[in-house]
């Protein structure tokens, strides 16, 4: 298959995902848009893409939700969170793309009945490569080359299906999320989260991350900084904001030369997002920019790095009924 060929086929690829199968949230405010006491059922279709192809790989990316949110007080169940509520909560997703698949299931607990409110939370994800992990470089170096010669959509995508396999990757999340309720349902969140990685490769441990878009090791660790906000305008309009950063570990040598660099980057995206059926649909297209943490570790150009994000999210209303009543 022809280079050519291989990206249309990408493109085409993404775009199936995004817009036929079920759907995944990539930018969800730490999932708490939209939820209410009790059963959640919601989707998510979600992709972005640069606006000069180079050296971000665009994602598209498909999920099915479930969450459980249990109040450790009240029992208000089908009625939307509270400000500074106090509860568990469960999930468990199935989620889609062109280059992998999977299920993740969570668990997290808000102790305390505060705004702004604290939670604890632990995320297991399980995917499978479809024959799309490729080898990645993870050192400068002069005889391996450069990290910027492999960390780019045109090496992903030439090497996929010819020199790619099938592989497994799990990922154990701890989070720790700080957020502000306000207004008309608007947030404002911080949020530090630690992922320790497992990938099962004969790459000598070099592989890629796709949902993160970021090469790691069989055995790494990702650290996740992520700001987020949702700030509404009125009960149609609001404006979402999202801001991460990556960064992975590294790995030395008995010698002390590196065999893998850290590595990282950091996203901004900022944009309109427009809800209607009394919420339980919403659109949010972000405009956004992003830059790796060391300028050697990144050969485009200025254009490269400005994206665009569009998402569709929806929400099933169980039929619960509301009722209070002490533990």
């Amino acid at each position: 298959m022809t280079n050519l060929k291989k990206k249309i086929s990408v493109l085409l690829l993404l775009l199936c995902t995004a817009w036929d199968t079920s759907w995944s949230s990539t930018y969800d405010q730490n999932g708490l848009l939209g939820l209410k006491y009790g059963p959640n059922l919601s989707w998510t279709l979600a992709g972005n893409t640069p606006l000069v192809w180079g050296s971000w790989l665009p994602q598209a990316t498909s999920t099915f939700s479930f969450n459980w949110i249990e109040p450790l007080s009240n029992l208000p169940y089908g009625q939307s969170l509270d400000r500074g509520a106090s509860f568990l909560r469960f999930n468990a997703d199935v989620e889609v793309s062109p280059f992998y698949g999977g299920f993740s299931m969570g668990l997290g607990i808000r102790p305390l009945q505060i705004n702004p409110q604290v939670e604890f939370r632990f995320i297991y994800e399980n995917y499978t490569y479809f024959d799309s992990n490729v080898e990645m470089t993870l050192a400068d170096s002069s005889s391996t080359g450069n990290i910027a010669d492999t960390w780019n959509a045109d090496y992903v995508t030439n090497s996929l299906y010819d020199d790619s396999q099938v592989d497994y990757m799990q990922n154990f999340t701890f989070c720790l999320d700080l957020d502000y309720n306000f207004g008309l349902g608007g947030l404002l969140g911080l949020g530090l989260h630690y992922t320790l990685v497992d990938i099962s490769t004969e790459y000598e441990g070099k592989s890629y991350d796709y949902s993160r878009n970021i090469p790691v090791f069989s055995r790494d660790f990702i650290f996740e900084l992520i700001l987020y906000g949702f700030f509404p305008i009125n009960e149609n309009w609001a404006i979402s904001l999202y801001l991460n950063q990556y960064d992975t570990g590294y790995l030395r040598s008995s010698t002390g030369t590196y065999l893998k660099e850290s590595l990282g980057y950091t996203k901004i995206m900022l944009g309109p997002s427009f809800s209607w059926n009394k919420g339980n649909d919403r659109v949010t297209l972000m405009p956004g920019y992003w830059v790796r943490d060391k300028k050697r570790h990144y050969s485009g150009s200025l254009a490269e790095q400005f994206l665009i994000h569009l998402q569709y999210q929806g929400y099933f209303d169980f039929p619960v009924k509301s009722h209070s009543e002490k533990w």
